[in-house]
Formats: C-alpha cells, structure tokens, sequence
C-alpha cells in the first residue's frame, strides 16, 4: 500500500541525542529547545515573534481570543478542516462561511465581498494545500478598506512563498500546524506567528493557564496549550530540513503534472511563477462525468492506494454547521477533487504506478 502521506526524520541521532539532554536536564517544558524553534521559526518566516502551542486549533483561538472576537463575525472558506470554524465558536464569536475560487479552492474575494457586515471582525484566510492564494493582494486591500483583521491559517502552508513573502507574515497573525501528516511534524503542535509585540505576550500568557510573571500571578483566562520540550525539540530538527523537504515535494509535485496534465478527464492546477507552492497535498479535478466515489474504490480495490481531498465534504455541510449557508461552488468542485499520494518518501517508480493508475482507471471510466 502507497502511503498517502508519511512523517520524515533525516535527523534521527539528533533528536534522540536532544531527548536524552533534555531528560538529564529534568527541564521538560519552556526550556532551551523551546526558546530554539520559537526563535528559528521566527525567523524563517520573516516575523518578530513566533510561538509555539499544542496545536493549530489552540493557536487560532489564542488570536481570536486577542482580537476579542466575541460577539462578532469571522470570515473562512468552506473549504477548511472543521478546527478553523471551531476555534472561532471556542473563543466566542461566531464563524461565516463564503464560497471559493474553482481552479485554487480558495477564498473567493467576489464571494468574501458578499459576506461583510456590521459584525464582521476578522477574515481567516486557508492556505488551502499549501498555496498561497493568487489573490491574496485583493483580499487585503478588503480588509483593510473595511477596517477587518487578516489571520492566516497556514496548516498547510511552512515554506509557501507569494512575492519573496512567506505564508505566515501577511496578516496580524499565522498559525500553523505540526500534526503527524502535516510538513513538518512534532507528533502534535502548533505556531503563531505576529509582529504584534502584545499578542506574543498575551499568546504566551494564554499557553500556560493565563500566566502573568508566573503561575502566582494569573492576568488572563488561559489553558494548558504548551508544546513540551520534546516535541519543540523534534520541531527544531524539522525546521531544518524544511527547505528539503520542499524541494522534495515540489519534485514530486513537477513529476505528476507532466505525467497527468494532458490526460483526459484530469485538471491539474498549475501556480502562477511568483508563487511558491508548498505541496502539503496535491489536488486535481476530476471531469463531472467521471464517478469520483467508484474511481477512489477501483484505485483503492485494484491499485492500492488512497485518493484524499481538501476538503470534502466542506464545512457547511458538516452535520454540525448544517444551516450556515448554500456554497455552490465549492459544492461542485469540491464533489469532483481528489489529492494524490504526497510524501517526500515517494519513488520515482511510484509516481509513475500512481500515474499509471490514474490514466488506466479513467479510460475504464
């Protein structure tokens, strides 16, 4: 069976090594490792300050929370994985979905337009599989025309670059995620990113129960959000071969274009030059008249191999956010995406199977 995405340590001894300085230490939390990824991560980015949470989720309550959206409106596409509307209700306000873009999956400025009102505070912008969308200018010339604040969700997006610029210094805020699949990994975890001197401060309050100078002195309602020094030091060594991993993947990624993007039945989106693509996942479309439920059986059956998506089904269609609006676009694209296996882990010989298979089962459909 081809994993559809696997977790990659090159620096095994390392981080080994690290654990066994950190156990003699007898510092497990806040100590040298932490201080090291924060600060590397940081700067990697092209932030002031960067700060390291238990996951994304904690991450984009923690802005929401600074930005004190209770009472008011958060923007987010429909395509997103359930935690970004979620963090929005954790933290009191109350999420508004909008359509997306066919070719991107990502927000539609024209659709975003639509959705303001005079309770809308925020706009989160997905950095859907790790592209960095092409219209990110427009969507902060609406935020800043109607006085909103931008946060990115850059689950997908460590390494995505628009302009020179990367995912994670455009809005007030970046959060990211260190889950198992995701690009880099601290087996779970999560970043902030800001420029902004107070949400550093209140960001690491929050991580540790509402902390002011220490745990005698508690100024905010906080929770125990900290990433160990376990895990801040596997981050540490990830961080390091990020670019590597990129690379890898962007590899990959050129391998399934020139193999599918003249095959019948198959669109691959291809990034304009000035964007750099992070390939968490690569997305096609499928044509309408292919049956997308019997192509991922017959792969699956015969070939071995899952097709994934992001996202499918969409958020408002989620049992829980049932009511929230109709999205027909992202209703249809959506029913019609799949993403192939990425890893940096893949052989040459397995993207030619994956290929293969594609090719094979859509002429049979």
């Amino acid at each position: 069976m081809i994993k559809t995405a696997y977790p990659y340590f090159k620096n095994k001894k390392n981080i080994l090594a690290a654990f066994e300085e950190i156990m003699i230490s007898g510092r497990l939390m806040n100590g040298k490792y932490s201080v090291l990824f924060e600060k590397n991560f940081a700067k990697y980015i092209g932030t002031d300050y960067a700060v390291s949470v238990n996951s994304c989720t904690s991450a984009l309550e923690i802005v929401l929370r600074f930005i004190n959206i209770k009472g008011y409106e958060a923007i987010i596409p429909t395509n997103t994985f359930i935690a970004t509307p979620n963090a929005v209700l954790y933290a009191g306000g109350r999420p508004v979905f909008a359509d997306i873009e066919r070719d991107t999956f990502c927000l539609d400025p024209e659709d975003l337009r639509k959705r303001i009102t005079s309770k809308t505070k925020a706009v989160i912008l997905v950095h859907i599989a790790g592209l960095i969308t092409p219209r990110i200018s427009e969507i902060m010339k609406i935020c800043r025309a109607h006085k909103l604040i931008l946060m990115e969700d850059c689950a997908h997006a460590p390494g995505s670059i628009y302009k020179g610029k990367k995912a994670g210094s455009f809005g007030l805020a970046g959060c990211f995620s260190f889950y198992p699949t995701k690009i880099i990994t601290t087996g779970t975890g999560g970043m902030v990113t800001t420029n902004d001197k107070k949400l550093n401060v209140f960001a690491r309050s929050l991580r540790l129960h509402g902390a002011g100078k220490n745990l005698s002195n508690i100024v905010n309602y906080g929770n125990d959000w900290f990433l160990d020094e376990f895990r801040c030091a596997i981050g540490l060594f990830q961080l390091q071969e990020l670019e590597n991993l990129l690379k890898a993947r962007r590899n990959i990624a050129r391998r399934y274009i020139k193999l599918l993007q003249n095959q019948k039945g198959i669109n691959c989106y291809i990034p304009p030059k000035y964007i750099r693509h992070s390939y968490y996942k690569f997305p096609l479309t499928i044509d309408s008249s292919v049956d997308v439920k019997r192509l991922r059986k017959i792969i699956g059956k015969k070939w071995g191999f899952e097709l994934e998506s992001v996202y499918n089904p969409p958020c408002h269609l989620q049992p829980i956010y049932k009511g929230y609006g109709s999205f027909p676009v992202a209703e249809e694209v959506l029913s019609s995406q799949i993403t192939l296996p990425m890893h940096p882990l893949l052989t040459q010989k397995e993207i030619r199977y994956i290929a293969r298979a594609m090719k094979e089962t859509l002429v049979r459909l």
